[in-house]
This record gives structure tokens, sequence and C-alpha cells, in this order.
């Protein structure tokens, strides 16, 4: 007991002052000159911020019982650790590597999805075969024709029905008989299309596009859009937040995406989540106004992630301002005020909707892409609907990579399937396109600075952005 005692303080003792213990082993510390610092959400961020604070290797002791010095271990960087810190119990067998490559998170579903669609479509025209061999009515000794029996009834029926107001006494009170006969519909082909819209879904093949459903899964979207509004100027009951303090939190959340490299609807999500949040609480203090923007992002992540990044992780990367317990706490207040709904719709489920509609291509996506996350750093854009945003950034997208006029570019079938005529959005065009061309007098940089990769086909860079084109509409607004 003694002798262990004596090594302990003999280790102890040749520790450097500035060293930490974490979890009982004893790391070195970071020194000062390397200049690995991170600042709040009101400053700049440092581009070592994504230096994490747990170290790889150990404290080594040289043999020389003299002078015993202590190896500084290696850093971890780039967030790399989030994957590894699942246990998975396989550490100690040996893991034999597949030469397949790894699933996508699409693509992983894709055997429940397709035995899903089967099993609902096998029991729904059960179900519409009892229902029609139940109901025959018999008018004057002959038994109608089934030709009569058309869905057309059963329809009209439904939308007689009186709309609950909430969500989820909604899905309640729908019963599983109706719920599939609904989904049927689709089969039936009871969407008819106009003679100058193309059916954009005909084609798709893949049960995980879902084209039997994908008509009603936006007219829902659509709809609770109008649920959850964003108020135009909703920070008028906050006392100290203003709409540049607003941004200056957003900028940083854009920085934290690419640290931890989420994806954009964690980001999206995390927008919608605080926007909600400031418009539903009053007067919050300025000192709160980063911890509510971290949590959202743990909540957004935790949401849309497969692996999402830990809390000490987030609790890290505000420089330790707020501990661990703040951002459960703070995770508690915000889910209760939004009464643990986050189904708000966010712009790039519509975005990907709308470039389908216009056979878009992939730098059309991008682009789009980078007008609406300006959008979301804007505050004066802040009460737009998401399907708004989506809609003005693919129309512009559309008309700067092609020297088709803005009003040709906005097609009948876009039209249709975005529900906004083009004297509709072309305000908003004109209000992003204003913020596109000032973006390099701006303080907030994060988002061009994103869309400089190359991955992003570097949009941001691009000379249409900055050309004649996106000016005419400045002029003529």
């Amino acid at each position: 007991m003694e002798v262990s005692r004596t090594r302990r303080a003999r280790l102890l003792h040749h520790v450097d002052e500035n060293a930490q213990v974490v979890r009982g082993k004893t790391i070195a510390s970071r020194p000062k000159e390397l200049g690995l610092t991170v600042r709040g959400v009101l400053g700049e961020v440092n581009a070592n911020s994504e230096v994490h604070r747990e170290f790889s290797g150990k404290v080594a002791l040289s043999t020389n019982q003299n002078e015993k010095k202590i190896q500084k271990p290696a850093l971890r960087r780039n967030y790399c650790h989030v994957q590894s810190k699942i246990d998975t119990g396989l550490s100690a067998k040996s893991i034999q590597v597949s030469a397949r490559p790894p699933l996508r998170r699409e693509e992983s579903t894709a055997g429940f999805a397709t035995r899903a669609a089967l099993l609902t479509r096998a029991a729904a025209k059960e179900i519409i075969k009892k229902d029609c061999e139940g109901k025959e009515n018999v008018l004057q000794g002959k038994v109608l024709s089934k030709e009569i029996k058309k869905p057309v009834k059963l329809i009209k029926e439904l939308k007689d029905k009186k709309p609950v107001k909430d969500t989820a006494e909604s899905f309640r009170k729908l019963k599983i008989g109706e719920s599939l006969i609904i989904s049927t519909r689709f089969e039936e082909n009871s969407y008819y299309l106009p003679d100058d819209i193309e059916d954009i879904d005909a084609g798709d093949n893949n049960p995980l596009l879902m084209s039997i459903y994908i008509k009603d899964i936006y007219r829902y979207l659509t709809h609770l859009e109008n649920i959850y509004p964003i108020e135009e100027n909703y920070l008028k009951n906050q006392s100290i937040i203003t709409g540049n303090m607003r941004a200056t939190l957003i900028d940083w959340l854009v920085e934290l995406q690419n640290q931890f490299s989420l994806l954009v609807e964690t980001f999206q999500l995390a927008v919608g989540i605080i926007d909600r949040y400031l418009q539903a609480v009053s007067n919050v203090p300025k000192e709160k106004l980063q911890l509510i923007g971290v949590t959202a992002m743990f909540i957004a992540s935790k949401y849309e992630e497969i692996y999402a990044p830990s809390i000490e992780d987030f609790a890290y990367i505000t420089d330790n301002t707020y501990t661990k317990n703040d951002i459960i706490k703070c995770e508690k207040q915000i889910m209760t005020k939004l009464d643990f709904c986050l189904a708000r719709p966010i712009p790039i489920s519509f975005l990907r909707r709308f470039v389908k509609a216009a056979h878009g291509t992939s730098k059309n996506h991008h682009l789009a892409k980078y007008l609406v996350d300006l959008c979301l750093v804007e505050y004066s854009m802040a009460h737009y609907r998401p399907s708004e945003l989506a809609a003005a950034a693919i129309c512009l997208s559309l008309h700067l990579l092609s020297s088709t006029p803005l009003e040709e570019v906005w097609s009948p079938t876009l039209s249709y399937y975005s529900g906004y005529s083009f004297s509709h959005i072309e305000p908003i065009i004109r209000k992003i396109s204003k913020i596109v061309y000032n973006i390099e007098k701006s303080k907030f940089q994060a988002v061009y600075q994103k869309y400089t990769s190359a991955s992003l086909a570097k949009v941001s860079t691009l000379p249409q952005v900055k050309g004649t084109a996106i000016y005419d509409l400045i002029r003529s607004s």
C-alpha cells in the first residue's frame, strides 16, 4: 500500500502544472503558444476549435529512474472519434473487412420499405374487396353493377368529414381501414393532372421514392407550414435579442455544422427550432442565446443524424461556457415549449421536389441550397415559409445558370407542384438577389466559405452570382 502511494506521488510530482485529470487519467494540457482557443458565439470562432479535448496515447515513463519524462500524446482532430465512441462489443474479436461498400441510410431501410409497401397494398385491396362485397345495394330486385361502385363515393364521404385541428388527435381518430383506402387512391389514378402538367412521379419504380404516397406527403408538409408559421419581425417580443444577434448565432452554427460534418437537414431544423422558441418565449437574456443555439443543434442532430455528436462535444464547442447539465436543462425547456413537436418542414425537403420537377442538375441544386442557407442567416427572411424559400431559390438558380428569362424558367409544371405563381415568388427572388450580391460586404461569411468547397461545386464563387443577370434583378427592384 505504501509502495503504490509512493509511486503515485512521484508520478504526480513530474506532471506539468497545467495538466488536467480526465476520467482518472493524467493528460498533458494544451500549451497556449499553440493558439488552440475557442471563442463564444458573439465572437469569432478560431479555426483550431475542432481540436478535441481528449487525447490518444498514454503517459510513458523512461527507464531512467533519475529523470522520468512524460511523453505528450497526440491530438485527435476533425471529430473522427464520434463514431468510435459507440461500443459494439467486438473490440476483442478479429473483424474481417468486407469488400462490399457500406450502405447509405436510404439503402439500409430498403427491405423494410419494400415489405411495408407490399403489405399495405395487399391489406388495402382486401379491405376494398370486403367493403364491396358487404355493401351490395339491391335496387328494384337488381344488384348494382360493380362499375357504379367507384372510389368516388368513398372519397366524397371522407372529404365531407370535419377536419380535426389537432394533428395528434387526427391520427388517433383515423381508422386503419380509412388510411389504407386513402393510400390506394393513387393506384386508382384519383389525382388527375392537367394536360400541360408533367407527371414527374410516373417513372419512379424505386419503393424508397414512395411515389404512391408522395403527393399526399407534400400536401401534408404544406399543411404543417400553416400550422407552425414564423411571424414577420417576431423578435419584437424580445427586449435584448436583435436580428443581428440572431444572424451571428446562425452564422456560428454554420461553422459548427462544418466542424461536426452534420447534414444540411440538421442545420435547417436547428434554425427552425431557434426561431420557433424565440417566437414563443419573450425576454430571453443575451447570455442564454448561445445555449439555445447549441441545444437546438443538439436536438436536431439526434433527430436527423445516424451518429450524432455527444453532448460533451457540444459543451466543449462553446469553450465550456455551458455544462452538460445546462444543455440538458435547456433541451427540456425547448421541447416543452414546442410541445415536443419537430414536424415543421425544412426548405431542403421542398427543394428536392422542385429540382426534380424542373429537371435541374446537381449544380442547380447546390446553388439553390446556397441561396436558401443565405436566407436562413438573414433575419428579414425568417418569416417566409420553407416552400417559398425553396421555390424562389430554384427559380433564381435556373435563371442564373441558363440564359432563359426569369418568367420562362418558372414553368407550369413548377407552378403546379410548388403551388406558387411567378408573381408570388418574384419579390422573394429579388430579395435573395440583393443578399447574394452583397455577401462580400457582409460580416457573416460562414455560408459563403462553406460553399467554396469542391464537394458543393464551389457555387459561391461562380461568376453568375456576381454577373449582370443578378444585378439587373436588384436594379429593377
